[in-house]
């Protein structure tokens, strides 16, 4: 059993035809599910939701953006198979009379479609169970979980606060290992555990808000300059987009490599800035910051020199 398991199912989320044979897309829709669906949602969350005893409408809700991210993903993937039948003598092209095969451009225009659909439903699914936390158990309390309590930014709208990544959950999933750097190479030296367990506690004290404040913008800013190089995302000046799946004739960057470095430099000095600024509140603040002035003192004889030079 899957999400979606038969025509009518398939016809809310794509444009077939009635006489459409299922059995065709079953293939692709299998392999969506397990490559796309239960890693976003956990396999315990993704098995649950197949049950046909679902009632509350939020979980029905989810239900459904993930059917519709399962149904134009299918497509997606197989899109050029679903016309190629293969026979005890070869692979062969349905070819009916009165017909004409799509041209390259509107296969193109088609098969960016079936992505943007599939993986904007995948990702208005994982946001609502955000919203509605207590109704998915099984995935907060997995590998899968888009929440993250360890970092300063923890959710996909704090990271977006300060760079536009088209509030996209798996672009701030795909983020998380690149945050885990920057936080142990430059966070960690620099305050140390308490002082960093301090400011991510969230506090409504004004002071340790405005840490928080520039701790998060410090993080996004070097995560996007360690980020731009890595290959997996798709750079803009102003945006990251995750690069779920690259369609042949797109280009690995919107920006040429001279202007992507010029971005690197410009997150990392920003970056660095506001490591500066954070610096100088804890210093300011000492019966707040207390472990942080005890870490200074202890380590007075060591400096922490930034890539750029910078020392803190």
């Amino acid at each position: 059993m899957n999400l979606v398991n038969d025509t009518i199912e398939l016809q809310e989320h794509v444009n077939v035809s009635h006489k459409f044979d299922f059995d065709l897309a079953k293939p692709f829709i299998k392999r969506v599910e397990r490559k796309y669906i239960i890693p976003n949602t956990s396999q315990k969350e993704y098995d649950r939701l197949l049950s046909d005893t679902i009632t509350d409408a939020d979980v029905l809700k989810v239900k459904t953006l993930l059917a519709e991210a399962s149904s134009n993903l299918a497509f997606h993937l197989g899109f050029t198979q679903l016309v190629v039948h293969v026979t005890n003598y070869g692979a062969v092209q349905t070819d009916l009379e009165n017909t004409k095969a799509v041209d390259w451009a509107t296969r193109r225009d088609l098969q960016r479609t079936y992505v943007q659909a599939g993986f904007e439903a995948l990702d208005d699914a994982l946001k609502a169970m955000e919203l509605y936390l207590d109704k998915f158990p099984d995935w907060r309390d997995s590998g899968a979980f888009t929440i993250f309590d360890e970092n300063f930014n923890k959710r996909t709208d704090e990271f977006q606060r300060h760079f536009n990544i088209s509030n996209s959950r798996k672009t701030f999933i795909a983020l998380k290992p690149i945050i885990r750097e920057v936080e142990e190479q430059y966070f960690l030296p620099m305050l140390g555990k308490e002082t960093m367990g301090l400011i991510k506690n969230r506090s409504t004290i004004p002071v340790l808000m405005r840490a928080l404040d520039l701790a998060q913008k410090a993080e996004v800013a070097l995560t996007i300059a360690k980020s731009v190089d890595s290959g997996a995302f798709i750079m803009t000046g102003s945006s990251a987009i995750y690069r779920w799946e690259q369609l042949p004739w797109e280009k690995s960057n919107e920006y040429s490599d001279e202007r992507i470095e010029k971005l690197r430099e410009a997150k990392q000095n920003a970056g660095e800035e506001y490591l500066k600024k954070l610096k100088t509140l804890l210093q300011e603040n000492p019966e707040v910051f207390p472990n942080y002035i005890s870490n200074v003192s202890n380590t007075s004889g060591n400096v922490l020199k930034l890539k750029s030079g910078l020392a803190l």
